[in-house]
């Protein structure tokens, strides 16, 4: 039990939300309630999963909001001028990976931080989708795209199938492959990575490319669902990402990802919210949540950190200098 525990950390107050909404609300358990939270966590999931190896490597990605809504756009805008829906979700994809190239390009070759460069990124890119669209939604009708949320092969819900095979493969990149180590043994000592010949500016590119595909895909699951792009969609998705990947145990400073604890994140938030919704709390309380998540997920990370870490040694020079 105490080893699921260490594996799962959420599981437990994911079970205490669950039955506090149990009773506390008539329709929490409905079948269509479940599956209305189950699609809406996937959503969050897969993007949180490729945040995880960004964050396993001791890196984040501020702009992955932004990439959303350009995303959005540039798919809803194909569509507009005739082109197939295929296309037109590759063109959003492509628009993703270009801006994680951007992004990686930027931190790797230029030495700026990912904080301040992936934050000029999200202002730019937001800026591009708002100019693009005059500030005016790219309405469409099209049953293509509608098909990424609406879905249902198999009978399960597009979103829940795509986050699934997600999870399986992230899990199995983490676990499984050179890269996945490398992504970790990147995030654990940068320097020692680079030292041991690990091509550490490639991983770094690839790993930001992977989040804006991410933050592409993100944005065609907000497209098919709402039918429109505009330069406002994707506010704040960059919060849902990072938190959900710390809820669920990844290291902040880098070293370690949990994906299944970034599905349980996904499903936790997405609890609360819709446990939220059912108590009839204002939407702006949907927020605060989340930002309270994070703040308690970052000091529970803090006094683990201080637990485990031994007594503090002064150097010998130090001590000398002070006296």
């Amino acid at each position: 039990m105490s080893a699921v525990l260490r594996r799962a950390p959420l599981a437990v107050p994911l079970l205490l939300v669950v039955l506090f909404l149990a009773v506390r609300t008539d329709s929490f358990l409905s079948g269509g309630n479940i599956e209305n939270v189950l699609v809406n966590a996937a959503i969050v999931a897969v993007p949180g999963l490729a945040m995880t190896f960004c964050l396993a490597m001791g890196e984040f990605d501020l702009s992955i909001g932004s990439t959303v809504s350009l995303a959005a756009v540039v798919c809803c805008t194909a569509i507009i001028d005739g082109h197939p829906v295929l296309v037109a979700m590759l063109l959003a994809l492509a628009a993703g990976a270009l801006i994680g190239l951007v992004n990686g390009l930027v931190v790797t070759k230029l030495g700026v931080t990912p904080f301040i460069a992936t934050l000029a990124t999200l202002v730019i890119v937001r800026g591009l989708s708002l100019a693009y669209t005059d500030g005016h939604d790219r309405i469409v009708s099209s049953p293509g795209l509608k098909y990424l949320v609406g879905g249902r092969p198999l009978g399960i819900p597009m979103p829940i199938l795509l986050a699934v095979l997600a999870t399986a493969l992230a899990w199995w990149t983490v676990n499984r492959t050179r890269f996945g180590r490398w992504v970790c043994a990147v995030g654990s000592n940068r320097e020692a990575a680079r030292v041991s010949g690990l091509p550490v500016d490639r991983i770094r590119i690839a790993v930001y490319v992977l989040v804006g595909v991410a933050g592409g895909f993100w944005g065609l699951l907000i497209a098919s669902q709402l039918q429109k792009g505009n330069g406002q969609l994707g506010l704040g998705f960059e919060l849902d990402a990072i938190t959900v990947v710390v809820l669920g145990g990844t290291a902040l400073l880098g070293g370690r990802a949990s994906i299944i604890g970034t599905v349980l994140g996904a499903v936790l938030i997405e609890t609360i919210r819709n446990g939220l919704n059912l108590l009839n709390t204002p939407p702006a309380f949907q927020r605060i949540s989340v930002g309270l998540l994070l703040i308690a997920a970052l000091a529970l990370l803090g006094l683990r950190r201080r637990a485990t870490s031994g007594p503090v040694t002064v150097p010998a020079a130090v001590r000398e200098a002070a006296v």
